[in-house]
């Protein structure tokens, strides 16, 4: 009887595999745009740019950030650097203070980035509410490519609200090899998923991208609109990518407006960010799930909003039942070896497959995600193949930590300062002279 029941559920198994290779198949279409070399846009109108920094005790990143700012090939009468802290007995301000064009701002009580970003917002628009075109966002650990604002002007020119830049790794830039770690070369990867693997098709079906928040240029007419920053959930730029569906905000993914971010080494610190970035995801499906989805079915279908519906459910429910596959499997190993109810062959297919199935997937997303960002991705040959065969166990730990997101309050995730990464730049890395030429850019 067991051995029947056992070949069924492997039967089912499969089939609900197919299933949900089908259902996936119009996510699996989006991966082809990541092949197609993106335009360079040029914007002949110069925009005013307000550079918005929340620092809050980060001293020991800040003069590397500003350092990038210092060195934009975009005029410099057209951007001011805005540095927030929370204290102005915080090292950063004496830091800041000694750069040109950039105002170091005190915000106090913050309780996390989104008050943080609407204080100095509400404190701009008060004094002078029309002195900004419109207000990129970076962190404080990140780096900016030398033509970032010139490149995040041009993208102005497509008259998308928001704009969104591509996300490389700072790690990778730095002359000390303890800068990166293996942790962080998979951490890193999941930038080319979402913008190569998932925004630029969203480019091409004028779907809302879905942001990131640092390297995202928001227009002033959006600021004014919100009136600073509502967003307070623990992923503040998931929150607005849902906002700019109901409020039909418009959206670019801009791969020529670079920006160089930092990826944790340690895995304690990646653990506790990947739980913040679950916790946060389910967060805002719940407070603007159902309003999307009255908005997507009000007078009419609107097919797009369907990206968002759809998220990433169908990898969800694939990695669910896989798991829970394969645990069955493991209970059949063991009738076989203490009761010989189910031949070790049943026993060893209910087990395996749901792996090999499970392992494919991960080893094919990832050999993907290396081939389209190859050249971005500045780690040893050695490194890549580490990565493409050891990502997709180390992936498999997000069901560790979807467990521990869903058992763990929202007040856990307090808004604290973050171990940085010890860094040492390549001198040349962020020199304007070695950015290629117009037309060899991208």
């Amino acid at each position: 009887m067991m051995e029947y029941v056992t070949t069924l559920i492997l039967q089912i198994y499969i089939r609900f595999c197919i299933v949900a290779l089908l259902v996936y198949l119009p996510r699996i279409s989006y991966y082809f745009a990541a092949f197609k070399k993106q335009k360079r846009l040029v914007n002949p109108q110069k925009n005013r740019i307000a550079v918005i920094i929340p620092a809050r005790d980060e001293k020991a990143v800040i003069s590397c950030c500003l350092d990038s700012l210092v060195t934009q090939t975009y005029d410099p009468q057209y951007f001011d650097a805005y540095v927030v802290v929370a204290d102005e007995t915080d090292p950063t301000v004496e830091i800041a203070a000694a750069y040109e064009r950039t105002h170091v701002t005190v915000i106090g009580e913050q309780t996390c980035k989104g008050s943080t970003l609407d204080g100095i917002l509400k404190k701009i628009l008060a004094e002078d509410p029309d002195r900004y075109d419109a207000f990129l966002i970076l962190d404080a650990d990140n780096l900016a490519a030398p033509d970032l604002l010139e490149e995040m002007n041009n993208a102005l020119a497509s008259g998308k609200q928001i704009v969104c830049g591509k996300k490389l790794i700072k790690n990778w830039q730095s002359l000390r090899r303890d800068s990166r770690s293996f942790i962080s070369n998979c951490t890193a990867l999941t930038y080319s998923q979402v913008d190569d693997l998932g925004n630029r098709a969203r480019n091409v079906l004028g779907i809302t991208i879905v942001m990131m928040g640092t390297g995202m240029l928001v227009r002033a007419d959006v600021i004014k609109e919100n009136n600073g920053w509502p967003y307070r959930s623990l992923t503040e730029d998931y929150e607005m990518t849902a906002d700019a569906i109901l409020q039909d905000w418009t959206s670019l993914y801009y791969s020529h407006a670079k920006v160089y971010t930092e990826e944790a080494v340690g895995a304690k610190t990646a653990f506790k960010r990947k739980m913040r970035w679950i916790k946060g995801y389910t967060q805002c499906q719940r407070q603007y799930g159902k309003k999307i989805t009255r908005k997507t079915f009000t007078r009419g279908i609107k097919w797009k909003n369907f990206d968002f519906m759809y998220g990433t459910y169908p990898a969800y429910a694939f990695f669910g039942v896989s798991a829970v596959a394969m645990i069955f499997g493991i209970v059949t190993l063991g009738l076989w070896l203490f009761g010989n109810v189910v031949s070790l062959m049943t026993a060893l297919r209910m087990t395996l497959i749901p792996l090999v199935f499970i392992y494919g997937a991960l080893f094919a997303f990832t050999l993907l995600t290396l081939i389209v960002d190859w050249r971005n991705t500045k780690i040893s040959l050695r490194e890549k193949l580490a990565l493409l065969f050891f990502n997709p166990l180390y992936t498999l730990g997000y069901f560790r930590i979807f467990i521990a997101a869903f058992m763990t309050s929202y007040d856990y995730f307090k808004w604290e300062p973050t171990d940085r990464i010890p860094f040492e730049m390549v001198s040349t890395a962020f020199s304007a002279a070695e950015l290629p030429a117009d037309g060899e850019r991208g």
